[in-house]
């Protein structure tokens, strides 16, 4: 395997998310008869990773740190659609005939990137079956979650929306404090309106509603949870009606 690294990262074999990584389960850490080829790299928070419309050249895996993925609609609006932590595959496009990124991906955080050479990895899979069936697996998985998602937000008040996106990210996202769950995110108004496909001005009032009934604090990007029980009550009010 050649591999080129900085010396600020791990190798596969020390990384602590490489066990519970569905991906990394499939890529091997140190068998230098694979010809895979490996680029790393680190990006600071608001570095892109890669942008929307570009050639993917590989397979990127979110070694460690955090990272957002947003899409153009037809209007030019920018709208984000997912959050990724360590250990995850960044996008698919690298398995298309002509793999053009769908997205454009910007760290949050310090954030470490895998990039595997997509040549060499398609040649990988190609003489190891068993590696390719568990990718197989592994990508429809991924994508039987993402439309099931997007088949339960479809016409869901924006109310349920912001709780539903605020408990998921407090369960991924959280750290437990004396007064509740704060989100470690520093999220913008604009990610969380695009995260849920409302204005900016409606995520400003429900956050106010929200600190109004007590449920959650917020200060500047500081989000905490006070009640995530009740967050998620009204988060299932439409599918328990």
């Amino acid at each position: 395997m050649k591999t080129l690294s900085s010396p600020a990262f791990q190798d596969c074999e020390a990384c602590r998310h490489r066990e519970s990584s569905d991906i990394c389960e499939i890529v091997p850490s140190s068998d230098e008869s694979s010809g895979l080829v490996k680029r790393r790299a680190m990006y600071q928070p608001g570095q892109h990773i890669f942008y929307e419309g570009h050639v993917a050249l590989g397979l990127y895996i979110l070694c460690q740190g955090r990272v957002k993925l947003t899409r153009l609609n037809r209007k030019g609006q920018q709208r984000l659609v997912g959050i990724l932590g360590s250990g995850q595959l960044l996008e698919k496009q690298a398995f298309q005939e002509q793999p053009i990124h769908q997205v454009t991906c910007e760290a949050l955080e310090p954030s470490h990137v895998c990039l595997l050479d997509r040549t060499s990895f398609l040649d990988f899979l190609k003489d190891h079956g068993e590696a390719a069936v568990k990718l197989i697996q592994v990508l429809s998985k991924e994508m039987t979650e993402v439309v099931s998602a997007a088949d339960q937000f479809a016409f869901t008040p924006a109310r349920e929306r912001l709780a539903r996106l605020l408990v998921e990210l407090s369960e991924r996202f959280g750290q437990e404090g004396e007064k509740g769950t704060r989100i470690i995110l520093k999220l913008k108004r604009e990610d969380l309106a695009q995260m849920i496909a409302v204005t900016v001005e409606t995520v400003v009032r429900l956050l106010h509603d929200f600190q109004e009934a007590e449920l959650i604090t917020v200060q500047g990007r500081d989000l905490t949870l006070l009640n995530v029980d009740r967050l998620t009550i009204i988060a299932s009010a439409s599918s328990s009606s």
